[in-house]
């Protein structure tokens, strides 16, 4: 009888412990969610999916069908992806490879200032960023202002270049639109970044200054502008 109860035991203990993992397994597949880098409901934007780039969280009133930025892409005020307003060349050259950039010059006002094309790493035929330094060689440069024409580069509600105009508007709330370095754009002073928009859009004759509502829903962003 003994023996009987000694070999049932081992057998018992076994489908037990067989029978506590499946379960655990089960409850392990069901709580993951999803497999990893997939991005947001409704996000398609391949950088997204970039093994080592983190996919910004889809807000509510992201538009459908929205493109999202990883976090080397996001706008926000004063920043672009890791390059901040105010940084100095030389913290610029440090995160950005001396390969990616091309010095070149803009012009403020009548007098040539020093800038910088700026390529993307990940999608080097994409539309080069423009730098716009400050300052002189005694006192250094720092980055003054930011133009952004990839399509790469977006809020964390989905809007960027190739956005339509109604949907920043929806979003961001913007009010007027008027000429900046730039080109024509919506700007919202408050965190100080512009929307140019495509001229081709605009109603003919338009004036110098206009209420956002005068703009075409279906006009297209071409352009970003972040400024001190």
């Amino acid at each position: 009888m003994l023996n009987r109860i000694s070999l049932f035991v081992p057998a018992l203990s076994v489908a037990l412990l067989t029978s506590l993992l499946t379960a655990c397994d089960s409850r392990t597949a069901s709580e993951s969610g999803a497999p990893p880098f997939v991005p947001p409901a409704g996000a398609t934007d391949p950088s997204a999916l970039r093994s080592g780039s983190t996919a910004v969280e889809k807000k509510p009133g992201t538009s459908a069908g929205a493109l999202l930025p990883d976090s080397l892409h996001l706008i926000s005020p004063g920043q672009a992806g890791r390059l901040r307003l105010g940084m100095r060349e030389a913290q610029i050259k440090k995160l950005i490879s001396p390969a990616l950039l091309r010095a070149t010059t803009y012009n403020d006002q009548g007098t040539l200032r020093p800038a910088y094309e700026m390529r993307d790493a990940q999608q080097p035929n994409a539309p080069a960023s423009i730098l716009h330094l400050i300052g002189d060689s005694a006192t250094g440069y720092r980055l003054r202002r930011i133009r952004l024409y990839d399509p790469q580069y977006r809020t964390a509600e989905g809007i960027g270049v190739g956005s339509p105009f109604g949907a920043a508007r929806q979003n961001l709330g913007l009010t007027k639109v008027r000429n900046t370095p730039a080109g024509f754009a919506a700007v919202s002073g408050e965190v100080k970044i512009a929307w140019v928009i495509d001229p081709n859009s605009l109603p003919d004759k338009h004036p110098e200054e206009m209420s956002s509502a005068d703009i075409p829903p279906a006009a297209r962003i071409t352009g970003v502008l972040l400024y001190q």
